[in-house]
């Protein structure tokens, strides 16, 4: 299962994504079945083994993006909603049974309805360090924010998504577009949001073919970035640091694991590693000396006997079974 996030902060890394699981369809195996849901919590392509078919859904959500002219003037274009730890939970929930026999979840996003979960773990704050009419607009925005977590809160929280993931047999791995913010102090977090932004400038700027329009985005995007403070891209980074962090709790509970998707070139790569990880990964079973039937979360600890530098990835933990 792919759940990609399509929505407007996504858009500079789709297309090089969308490529990248084109060549990931390329190498399904004759008992592979794969489906695409999107931040919509939407089936765009349910689960099958007709590549063409995939290919063509992955393109369809591509196509959505772009801007197409209204017969009666104006233009449109559709983005996702930015449900994606919804479409996860459904994804949870409901894709998979008991006659699959590895499922795996790759989960694209920048997990920014951590915001509207229920007892969200990022609470947002106003917008610091702006000024003139960004301050304004910053503000008009927040209550703007504020009014749709009243109306669109998830009724469940990251915890009860956390317990959901641990309970599964999916394995998951979480890739993460935009500048990798973890581990770093927040003034290189802020430089490195501060940098990112002006590379999505540069990549809307490409969008406009009119020299005229072109001038006028232009003068608009250096009007703005003059209200642009370092104390503002230090709020930012501390709401994107916070996003990453909740994402990147996710996949280490499957015994997968997070990657960054800081340019779109690496696409490729990361879509690569992962299909060379599933296909490299081995089931293990074993007989537990406890046999209590609690329901009670159990540890697990792997090595390789002489080789302690090898790194293992798999599950710590299972639950045993409830003999209710």
């Amino acid at each position: 299962m792919l759940i990609i996030d399509y929505s407007g902060s996504q858009f500079p890394y789709l297309k090089n994504s969308i490529a990248a699981a084109h060549i990931m369809v390329d190498k399904l195996g004759p008992k592979d079945r794969m489906a695409v849901v999107t931040d919509d919590v939407e089936m765009l392509v349910d689960f099958t083994d007709d590549k063409k078919k995939l290919k063509d859904g992955l393109d369809e959500l591509l196509d959505r993006t772009k801007l197409k002219k209204r017969f009666w003037g104006g233009t449109k274009l559709r983005l996702g909603r930015s449900m994606q730890y919804s479409a996860l939970m459904a994804t949870l929930n409901e894709a998979f049974d008991e006659e699959d026999v590895r499922p795996i979840i790759i989960f694209q996003t920048d997990g920014d309805e951590a915001l509207f979960l229920r007892n969200p773990p990022i609470v947002m704050t106003p917008p610091a360090g702006l000024e003139g009419d960004a301050q304004e607009k910053a503000e008009q925005s927040f209550q703007f924010h504020q009014k749709e977590l009243l109306r669109n809160v998830t009724e469940f929280s990251l915890e009860d998504l956390y317990r959901a993931v641990e309970r599964s047999r999916a394995t998951i791995y979480t890739v993460i577009p935009g500048p990798k913010l973890v581990g770093l102090p927040i003034e290189e977090q802020a430089r490195k949001i501060r940098t990112d932004r002006h590379e999505s400038q540069a990549d809307i700027l490409a969008q406009v073919s009119s020299t005229d329009a072109k001038a006028k985005v232009r003068a608009r995007m250096d009007r703005d970035e003059k209200n642009f403070t370092e104390e503002y891209d230090r709020w930012r980074a501390d709401l994107r640091f916070k996003q990453q962090s909740a994402l990147a709790g996710i996949a280490p509970l499957t015994g997968g694991w997070t990657e960054f998707l800081e340019t779109p070139s690496q696409a490729d790569q990361i879509y690569a590693r992962i299909f060379s990880d599933i296909n490299q990964r081995y089931i293990v079973g074993y007989y537990p000396t406890n046999k209590e039937h609690d329901g009670k979360r159990r540890k697990i600890d792997f090595e390789v006997k002489g080789h302690p530098e090898y790194q293992i990835f798999g599950r710590r933990s299972y639950f045993a079974p409830n003999q209710h």
